[in-house]
């Protein structure tokens, strides 16, 4: 065992890592496999907002619109979840391999519905895939990758989230251009069974630790139930019953959380939601990251729209600049080390929060200069705290519990951003969205909800802080 002085030296030799080393020592298959499966996640969330109004126009379900990413949502966050237990159920290698059988029957089942019911169906097939490829690339990169190069590669990971960001729309854009949305899934099959076969010849193989386990089904029901009353709050008006939704989620989704605290065959790390331990300090930090963007980004094309009467492209440009910023932030302060990484997880969502609050005022009143800078930054800070924290959190995992720690991190991201949207169709409905769009009523919810949003990364900040204080008093597993 070692002192959270030991870990913090260890933590520093990674500025002693460069990037050329994700592609040295056999681990550029890796490096590549990684990017793929996570890429081909991240470009399906920016293809299906694209190719949307071809879909209802083709096999109609406009009253269902909404719901192909509320259910992929819900899939993804499950998916995830149960990331662990498949590795512990089929090992490492058959583990993911599976992972990306299922993301394929998924994107098939998208690629060819008659109807917006079955289409419905093939999303939560996707997202249930895409989630357990990301939470078990999260335990990839914990496994494969020393705490040198961790940054690094969740540095790496951060870019291929904004490469999709970039190609996601153009791809969705030229299939619904010829009419042929099903192609924009069609297109992506053959790389989907690119990333199975290179995970199955390159992964290292490890047995199955519990080849009997039962699937966790009360824990995760009582999450997809959480998920999807958070989930229906975008479908209504009354911030009475939004609230309620919003309550009722967070106590079905704490009492998952309960029951795998007690269970010998966890879903989550111990004190996963504690205040006073590193690891749940760290997992309340990543809530609160999601939380903010998507707070942050929900309602802006209402709000410059209506206030600044811009146009969706420029819309889309600024989601760009936003997810630019994030990748910059990761890519500087992936080489920090000691004091520099401390400085970058609490002063990253402190950057974030003053920029939200200068987005904030720009979107009341300002130039676009001054919104596109603002959420440049609040981009730069909130990626500069990600990539260190999520590093930090795979450091502070308790012995035996390494896997699963770094495989559980994407719930909980996702339980942000479904919380933050929730809490942001909350303020806004209380503000008077539901009384119109006219300028005067956008003024008073935008203020109100982006005033919201820029408390949020201000705490994440503190208890950003307080990890990493409470790493330091903790012994840490050798690295």
């Amino acid at each position: 065992m070692t002192t959270g002085s030991d870990a913090a030296a260890t933590a520093g030799e990674r500025g002693k890592a460069g990037w050329l080393e994700l592609l040295q020592g056999g681990r550029a298959v890796h490096t590549v496999m990684l990017n793929l499966g996570i890429g081909l996640h991240a470009l399906d969330i920016f293809i299906m907002t694209t190719i949307m109004p071809a879909v209802v126009a083709d096999i109609g379900g406009l009253s269902y619109y909404t719901w192909t990413s509320m259910l992929y949502m819900l899939g993804s966050i499950v998916g995830a979840a149960s990331g662990a237990h498949m590795r512990a159920r089929l090992g490492r290698r058959r583990g993911y391999v599976w992972a990306g059988v299922v993301l394929l029957v998924g994107t098939v089942g998208c690629a060819v519905p008659p109807d917006m019911a079955t289409l419905l169906l093939g999303r939560v097939a996707k997202g249930f895939g895409g989630g357990l490829v990301i939470s078990q690339s999260m335990a990839l990169v914990s496994e494969l990758y020393d705490a040198r190069l961790r940054t690094r590669i969740l540095a790496l990971i951060t870019g291929t989230w904004s490469v999709a960001a970039l190609i996601g729309p153009a791809i969705g854009g030229v299939f619904g251009e010829i009419a042929w949305w099903r192609g924009a899934f069609w297109a992506t099959v053959p790389f989907v069974l690119l990333f199975i076969a290179v995970a199955w010849r390159t992964i290292p193989d490890a047995a199955a630790d519990a080849p009997g386990r039962r699937m966790p089904w009360r824990r995760l029901t009582l999450l997809a139930l959480g998920v999807m009353s958070v989930g229906l709050t975008s479908q209504i008006r009354q911030p009475l019953a939004v609230g309620a939704l919003i309550l009722a989620a967070g106590v079905l989704v704490w009492l998952s959380f309960r029951l795998d605290e007690a269970s010998d065959h966890s879903l989550f790390p111990s004190r996963a939601l504690s205040l006073f331990a590193p690891v749940g300090l760290a997992y309340w930090v990543y809530f609160l990251i999601s939380f903010t963007h998507s707070a942050l980004l929900v309602f802006v094309p209402l709000f410059l729209q209506v206030l600044h009467g811009i146009s969706p492209l420029w819309i889309g440009y600024l989601s760009l600049v936003f997810s630019l910023g994030w990748t910059a932030g990761s890519v500087g302060v992936s080489g920090w080390t000691g004091v520099g990484e401390r400085i970058a997880s609490v002063g990253g969502m402190a950057l974030a929060a003053v920029s939200v609050a200068a987005f904030a005022m720009a979107t009341l009143g300002g130039s676009l200069w001054i919104i596109t800078v603002s959420i440049a930054i609040a981009g730069l800070g909130i990626g500069a705290t990600n990539v260190q924290m999520t590093a930090f959190g795979m450091a502070v995992a308790r012995r035996g519990e390494e896997s699963v720690t770094a495989s559980s991190m994407p719930t909980v991201r996702s339980l942000g951003v479904a919380f933050g949207a929730a809490a942001a169709g909350l303020v806004a409905n209380a503000a008077g969205l539901d009384r119109g769009t006219s300028p005067e009523t956008m003024i008073r919810v935008a203020g109100w909800v982006l005033g919201m949003t820029a408390l949020v990364p201000a705490l994440a900040a503190f208890i950003a802080l307080r990890a990493y204080r409470a790493g330091a008093r903790v012994a840490l597993p050798a690295r």
